[in-house]
């Protein structure tokens, strides 16, 4: 993730398609707020490279349930308003990181998704390997958000954003093939991949026909490609950081 990129991209696709205009001015809020908790990772320079700092993000937890109640999409908003007078933050960091499943999940995996791309980017830079890839990522064991086309095909982390190779035709879930592909005319260069099996899907981002494309952007601002999605019965692996 390059956040100021990622700013950028919004900008650009927030003119170009007006029905996610919300969805894109709550990535750019959540994008803003990202980048510091990265920088402030940055900044701080632990020993251990895997290791989860609760403390210093349990801070932003408060700053970040204001944003998310004033742009955020109604459900995640709502959400946010019911969260306001609780403290248990770093519970709620914790239980995330442990794949712990909750209402909560959403909001405490946006915190979570800067600090874990720095642990992740300084493992690859220390230890440098990361074991074998399969259908979830090889750091933080989470599923995919989305993956890349671009001659060969990458998926993305949901949580650190590591990118890692998989087979083309294959479920990152059951590892079914081939996949259903469905595509909507207003994007060009996305699709939904869809498992006939498992009944799971990812949206997948063509490089090739947008290479200026921010893949974390891009999927945020095509909701009318969850709805396909989800009308011919598919399940996202990873909701993204709008509850999508």
């Amino acid at each position: 993730m390059n956040w100021d990129a990622a700013l950028a991209r919004a900008d650009v696709l927030a003119a170009r398609h007006r029905a996610a205009g919300e969805i894109l001015k709550f990535a750019r809020a959540v994008l803003r707020f990202q980048k510091e908790i990265y920088r402030k990772a940055k900044a701080a320079n632990r020993d251990e490279a895997c290791r989860l700092d609760t403390g210093m993000l349990a801070s932003f937890f408060p700053d970040f349930l204001q944003l998310a109640e004033k742009y955020g999409p109604p459900a995640l908003a709502a959400q946010a308003q019911k969260m306001q007078d609780r403290q248990d933050w770093e519970d709620l960091l914790r239980a995330c990181w442990k794949q712990e499943r909750g209402r909560q999940e959403v909001l405490a995996r946006a915190i979570l998704q800067p600090y874990v791309q720095y642990l992740s980017e300084r493992w690859h830079v220390e230890v440098g390997v990361l074991g074998e890839a399969g259908g979830a990522c090889p750091f933080c064991s989470r599923p995919p958000l989305l993956s890349i086309a671009n001659g060969k095909r990458m998926l993305v982390c949901s949580l650190c954003s590591y990118e890692w190779a998989f087979p083309d035709k294959e479920c990152p879930g059951c590892r079914a093939q081939p996949l259903e592909q469905h595509r909507h005319r207003a994007f060009p260069h996305l699709r939904v991949d869809g498992c006939p099996s498992c009944r799971k899907y990812l949206k997948a981002v063509d490089l090739s026909r947008d290479p200026v494309a921010v893949p974390v952007v891009d999927e945020m601002a095509s909701p009318e490609l969850d709805r396909l999605a989800r009308d011919r019965g598919f399940t996202k692996f990873e909701r993204n950081l709008a509850g999508q």
